[in-house]
């Protein structure tokens, strides 16, 4: 499965695990060194990816996603340059569930199929697998292995009610918040 990722510099061993694929990571980049075009598909056939992941910073209704320590590393308008070609988007990002998320909307607009995400604030662990990074994680490989976005979400889904009732007997509040969090995460699609 062709899949591209971009983080947070910090979050990269989570989204590289996530992802299943060496993230680009903000920073180094920001607007200013992020290539659009790098969203259209895999640099050197020109297929289109199959999965793009995104683990950055959101806020309700900023027409922007930031890096590190508030590097803006993509807005809305570079992803509308691109096109995503019926690709489905996976992002951990807060708030891209929104209603109102332009983020969301600028996905549309460039041609993603499904968007997977959540509303409000997203909680993960960068340590370990959990929350929305291991639903993430599952969401792909079920994805890989050829079922629809929505039959790899619920089954993802699954995974993470695993992950919750072996954190609640351990006790780890982050990890059981960021687990009943992810639950709520649902699959945004574009008519066709």
């Amino acid at each position: 499965m062709r899949t591209f990722a971009y983080c947070c510099a910090s979050f990269a061993e989570a989204t590289r695990r996530a992802a299943g694929v060496e993230p680009l990571l903000s920073p180094p980049l920001s607007t200013a060194t992020f290539k659009p075009e790098w969203l259209n598909g895999e640099p050197f056939t020109g297929r289109p990816w199959d999965l793009l992941y995104f683990d950055l910073h959101g806020q309700p209704s900023e027409t922007f996603w930031r890096g590190d320590g508030g590097t803006i590393a993509l807005t809305a308008d570079q992803i509308r340059e691109t096109y995503l070609g019926g690709a489905v988007v996976f992002g951990t990002n807060c708030y891209l569930g929104d209603l109102d998320s332009p983020m969301l909307k600028a996905l549309f607009d460039a041609g993603a199929k499904y968007v997977i995400g959540g509303e409000g604030q997203n909680w993960a662990s960068v340590k370990r697998a959990s929350g929305a990074t291991l639903l993430g994680q599952r969401f792909r490989q079920i994805l890989a292995s050829g079922a629809s976005p929505l039959k790899a979400l619920a089954l993802a889904k699954l995974w993470v009610r695993w992950d919750l009732r072996k954190h609640t007997r351990k006790g780890s509040a982050r990890e059981i918040l960021a687990d009943k969090d992810t639950l709520a995460f649902r699959a945004y699609y574009r008519e066709a």
